[in-house]
């Protein structure tokens, strides 16, 4: 009994393969992902960190009393 179990999973293990359009729609999914995580930080970055000199300036010394926002 097990024999023939073993060898019906062994032989059934090429279906699990998916077709090339889905490794691409995949990829292509992954690509945009990565792309939209890297855009919002760099507008992050962008919009409160380079674009705001008080905001580093609080950054840069902390909560000493000269660094006021």
């Amino acid at each position: 009994m097990t024999y023939y179990f073993s060898k019906t999973i062994l032989s059934t293990a090429n279906a699990w393969i998916p077709n090339e359009r889905f490794i691409y729609g995949l990829l292509f999914f992954g690509a945009f992902l990565i792309a939209g995580v890297a855009l919002s930080i760099f507008s992050f970055y962008e919009d409160y960190y380079w674009g705001d000199k008080a905001y580093r300036k609080f950054l840069k010394e902390g909560k000493k009393s000269s660094a006021k926002v």
